[in-house]
């Protein structure tokens, strides 16, 4: 029901429901973790009220991105400030506090905001965590500076990853520092938070659920989306297509370009030179294989050699190359 619907039905009542910062007449009174708060149940509203009618629009996920990247840089930085004022200022050696009091100040990044979390505050953002709020930013950015065009299940997928982690934080870093009092006042936008967090992770739990089937056959050759990050993407001949988020990529050139140091040689099966060292697939996706980005084969990751130091396949449990077994056997029976 709308809003515009409640105040039809009972006037007197959809007003009694609203939040003191709804109310007609209530004055601006946004402090940091309010404020933190009030953006992520926009971005609540958002997604979860209709998606479990598929009628997400693109304008909901617009607004979500623009205020989830707010929430994100309200709650960090004010973690930052609470290590130390100046952490929040761009050049924090030039920091002044009349303009942190009136707003003025050029603040620190998104990037900045979380590697001095984690090298000045010791906060141990996961290395996970660390890529979506990059990725966020950088699809705020879009949409502020110049515009966007994305699947809009990737879009909704990377801002599950965000919210999820920003739960998290407030859990763990913010609210327990709260005053008893300032912590009461949260506790029912913490629940309606994350009573819509747990159902927008249900919505892409089924999705996939959905599709399980499908991308069955093809663990071995499946690997994260660099777009939505689930493991959906299908390694193909031609361009890959994501199965969850539709979006196709060359995969090959994405994951060579994420990791500058991946190695790749010529592939055992087809003779192209795609097959890639130290892949992550759906089969298992905590042990590293060789995957052929071309015919989709892998293979188990090749091991040094003990007596030459040269990287070879071994067949079996084998320590040394077949060019060494033989050298040694030919010594052996001279």
């Amino acid at each position: 029901m709308t809003a515009q619907d409640w105040a039809a039905n009972d006037p007197e009542e959809f007003y009694a429901r609203l939040r003191p910062v709804e109310q007609r007449g209530s004055e601006v009174n946004f402090p940091p973790i309010d404020n933190g708060l009030d953006y992520l149940l926009s971005v609540i509203t958002s997604l979860a009220d209709d998606e479990e009618w598929g009628w997400v629009s693109a304008r909901d996920l617009k607004y979500a991105v623009l205020h989830l990247q707010a929430a994100a840089e309200v709650l960090l930085k004010y973690r930052l400030q609470q290590e130390h004022w100046t952490l929040v200022f761009a050049e924090p050696g030039k920091a002044k506090k009349e303009e942190l009091a009136d707003g003025s100040l050029a603040s620190c990044t998104p990037a900045q905001t979380v590697d001095r979390l984690r090298r000045i505050v010791g906060l141990p953002i996961a290395d996970k965590d660390a890529a979506a709020l990059t990725k966020l930013a950088k699809t705020r950015n879009a949409l502020q500076h110049y515009g966007l065009t994305d699947s809009a299940r990737a879009v909704e997928a990377r801002a599950v990853e965000v919210l999820d982690f920003l739960v998290r934080f407030l859990d763990e870093q913010l609210l327990p520092a709260l005053p008893d009092e300032d912590r009461q006042r949260t506790t029912q936008d913490m629940w309606t938070i994350r009573s819509g967090v747990s159902r927008i992770q249900g919505f892409v739990t089924r999705r996939m659920q959905r599709l399980r089937a499908e991308l069955e056959p093809h663990q071995n050759r499946t690997v994260a989306c660099p777009h939505c990050d689930q493991w959906a993407l299908v390694v193909a001949d031609d361009n890959s297509k994501c199965r969850f988020c539709t979006v196709r990529t060359d995969a090959l050139d994405y994951f060579l370009h994420q990791r500058s140091n991946a190695s790749y040689r010529r592939c055992l099966s087809c003779d192209n030179q795609t097959l890639v060292c130290g892949v992550l697939t759906a089969a298992a996706p905590d042990v590293p294989v060789d995957l052929c980005f071309s015919c989709g084969k892998t293979f188990p990751p090749l091991k040094a050699c003990l007596r030459c130091h040269r990287r070879f396949q071994p067949h079996d449990f084998e320590t040394v190359c077949a060019a060494c077994l033989a050298d040694q056997a030919a010594k052996e029976d001279q």
